[in-house]
């Protein structure tokens, strides 16, 4: 059955609808795929690695880099559309490729030591597996329904990890650990319980509390949305995600984490009814309610990582980051030492954006904050115009995602961080997919708009390559 301009039938090979770039003709579809990488990802411990990639070669990783690849290819040999939509998040992706590729050609052509080296190899393969999540997601993903696929696993998996982290966290034991699969092996010490003050820190399947947490937060907002809309599952099933992620947070004893949560609830609750808004807030204080009586000390714990900050060591030493950062700066300023070399045993920053400024310079950070300006902006907009509440839940959602992904960026090194990466490109896809879906489905509405969209010439591809092909 060929497809038409509404549908989503992927039978035909390589007859994309309109505004779709075709990734592959049959089942699985680009859903499936990024429903897949979502399980390797979130559920399988992400220390565990094909030992020739080393950091790079995380399973999902790997698919990454083959969801990039299929991308380029369905891309490339699908049939001219008719109409062309504007991707601004997937452009942004391509200018973003491009400047970490310019400070790759930085590093190989000055003097540098083999393991630099090594590191900025495995860095270009990071950001190329980014890029294909990015792409499969916002050109990939054929209808809305999908959608809602991709977001069910990626809740289900930090669920996953939400509980193990609660196993953790109340027998100080990592389990982790304990997880071996031929073909793989552990890129460094699996630990998946640390301390804090008298308590454990669980890390549950990602590889430090701080990611944890992180992930935890920017999942959180996903997981209410599903909660209150996805109305084909019983309250058990929306809500038990939502419970155990909200339950995990303050066991990561994590600063990144309760300042993520604040945020989150920031963007979301005003956008909520007044009536849910209170509920909101019932369950706020009983959820803290329940922390001070299920663990006494917790809570004062908690507290002391703000009224003792500065004399924390951790913090302290993010301070004296800035003066680290700005000395290699001043060696580069602006296309940096080459993205993946600025190796730990040199200093850890704790701050992504000192590290990508270090190896990518000026122009790098310029990039990576366009590019998660724009989905802002995107999500934004559609949080405020979109006619269908879901889609408005959804849109608000990623923002809140997006946000507590950029705050804690400042707080430690995100993007060496597989699980909180994967899905801060992840949700810059479903931004532009998101985007798409409700584009094509108000231009069905209104065949005026389809009429007026520009149409691509002769020599045109489907939609606008990306600065620099991934």
């Amino acid at each position: 059955m060929n497809r038409t301009a509404r549908g989503a039938d992927l039978s035909t090979p390589f007859e994309p609808t309109p505004d779709v770039v075709d990734l592959g003709a049959r089942r699985p579809d680009a859903a499936s795929l990024l429903r897949l990488w979502a399980v390797l990802l979130l559920v399988l411990p992400a220390k565990l690695v094909l030992a020739p990639l080393g950091s790079a070669g995380s399973p999902a990783q790997v698919l990454g880099m083959a969801g990039a690849f299929w991308w380029a290819a369905s891309h490339f040999l699908a049939r001219l559309p008719q109409v062309r939509l504007r991707r601004p998040v997937q452009l942004a992706m391509g200018v973003f490729w491009f400047a970490t590729l310019v400070s790759y050609i930085v590093a190989v052509t000055r003097p540098i030591e083999g393991v630099e080296l090594s590191a900025a190899d495995r860095g270009m393969l990071v950001v190329l597996s980014w890029a294909g999540i990015l792409l499969v997601a916002g050109d990939g993903i054929t209808t809305r329904e999908r959608l809602d696929d991709v977001l069910r696993v990626v809740v289900a998996g930090t669920a996953v990890g939400a509980l193990v982290g609660l196993l953790q966290f109340t027998t100080g034991t990592a389990f982790v650990d304990r997880i071996v699969i031929p073909g793989l092996t552990q890129n460094s010490a699996v630990t998946g319980v640390f301390a804090r003050n008298g308590f454990s820190r669980a890390a549950g399947t990602s590889t430090h509390p701080i990611e944890f947490g992180v992930l935890l937060t920017m999942v959180l907002p996903l997981a209410l949305h599903l909660a209150l809309n996805d109305r084909r599952r019983g309250p058990v099933r929306r809500w038990f995600p939502v419970v155990a992620i909200g339950a995990a947070i303050p066991v990561t004893l994590s600063r990144s984490a309760i300042l993520g949560l604040a945020l989150v609830l920031v963007v979301v609750l005003p956008t909520w009814p007044k009536e849910r808004r209170r509920w909101a807030y019932v369950a706020l204080v009983a959820g803290f309610g329940a922390v001070y009586v299920a663990v006494p000390g917790l809570l004062g714990t908690m507290t002391r990582l703000f009224t003792g900050i500065s004399s924390d060591n951790s913090a302290l030493s993010r301070v004296d980051s800035y003066g680290i950062a700005l000395q290699y700066v001043g060696l580069d300023p602006l296309f940096g030492r080459g993205f993946g070399t600025f190796l730990p045993r040199y200093h850890i920053l704790d701050n992504q954006y000192l590290g990508t400024v270090v190896e990518t310079g000026l122009v790098g950070l310029a990039t990576f904050l366009a590019l998660l300006v724009t989905a802002a902006v995107v999500a934004v907009r559609m949080g405020r115009r979109l006619p269908a509440v879901a889609d408005r839940s959804l849109a608000v959602s990623l923002v809140a995602g997006l946000a507590s992904a950029a705050a804690a960026a400042a707080t430690f090194d995100a993007l060496g961080f597989p699980q909180v990466a994967g899905c801060l490109f992840l949700f810059l896809g479903l931004v532009a997919a998101l985007s798409r879906l409700t584009t094509q489905a108000g231009a069905r509405r209104d065949p005026t708009a389809v009429a007026a969209a520009p149409t691509p010439g002769a020599g045109d591809l489907p939609g606008p390559l990306p600065a620099g092909r991934t």
